[in-house]
């Protein structure tokens, strides 16, 4: 079903019965991508000329056993990740922060890498990190983790391929990379979270990916009302309670 497709509805109404929903909830639990982060000035990567389209993948098995495959992975992170560093928290990160404020905040899974969310106000302790994150290296081999500037500081030094000063092993953004398996901890947390919330909501993401779609059907075959906020259709709003196509800087300050 395309966006002109999907019923329509009156937005004042939708509004205030998501609001309504969110007054009423003390278990929240939300499912946030890209969307979340784009008037924060981060790429959304699947879209037209976003970074995915100027560099090809680069998967685990690579990194480990290529050094040129290495050198031209961290070539990517040093264009993308020092412009995620400097970008600032939008209205949409700043009501979640509210929402962590007021006690009502259960879990926050997070598919982003850029660590809005807490620079945001949302306490560490209530995010999984279902894709790692930009702000942080971590070593293959020991596990040491590094701050990322650190890390970039060396390469724009000259390190092509940086590795750990204190074993020598291979560096690499602490993030999932393709081909790398989620964490099965944050995997168990945030069925969980799913499954235990008494309101689900999924903002900015496209449901395309695996396992994170997946919690939309565990609230929704919980009894959880679920909310979805997105620009584009995705393969999951027939599930959807309420269903917004709105801006999240524009929408969330309305409702929380």
């Amino acid at each position: 079903m395309t966006r002109e497709q999907f019923p329509k509805f009156d937005f004042k109404m939708i509004l205030q019965n998501i609001k309504e929903l969110i007054q009423k909830s003390n278990k929240i639990t939300l499912l946030t991508g890209a969307g979340m982060s784009t008037e924060s000035g981060i790429s959304d990567f699947r879209s037209p000329g976003g970074v995915w389209s100027r560099y090809k993948t680069v998967t685990i098995q690579e990194f480990v056993s290529n050094r040129e495959k290495r050198i031209y992975y961290w070539k990517y992170k040093s264009e993308t990740i020092p412009s995620m560093l400097k970008a600032k928290p939008n209205h949409a990160h700043l009501a979640i922060g509210k929402l962590d404020q007021q006690k009502k905040l259960f879990w926050l899974l997070t598919q982003n890498i850029d660590g809005l969310d807490e620079k945001g106000g949302v306490s560490k302790k209530r995010i999984v990190r279902l894709h790692g994150t930009n702000t942080e290296a971590i070593c293959l081999s020991c596990s040491r983790i590094i701050d990322t500037k650190t890390v970039l500081q060396r390469i724009d030094k000259g390190e092509a391929e940086p590795r750990c000063e204190i074993c020598g092993g291979l560096l690499k953004p602490n993030t999932v990379s393709f081909g790398q398996g989620l964490n099965p901890e944050h995997v168990v947390i945030a069925e969980k979270a799913s499954r235990e919330c008494d309101l689900f909501m999924s903002l900015g993401t496209s449901l395309q990916v695996f396992p994170a779609n997946s919690f939309v059907d565990i609230a929704h075959s919980s009894g959880r009302p679920v909310i979805i906020i997105n620009r584009d259709p995705t393969p999951y709003d027939d599930l959807a309670t309420y269903r917004s196509f709105e801006s999240l800087a524009k929408i969330l300050p309305m409702i929380i």
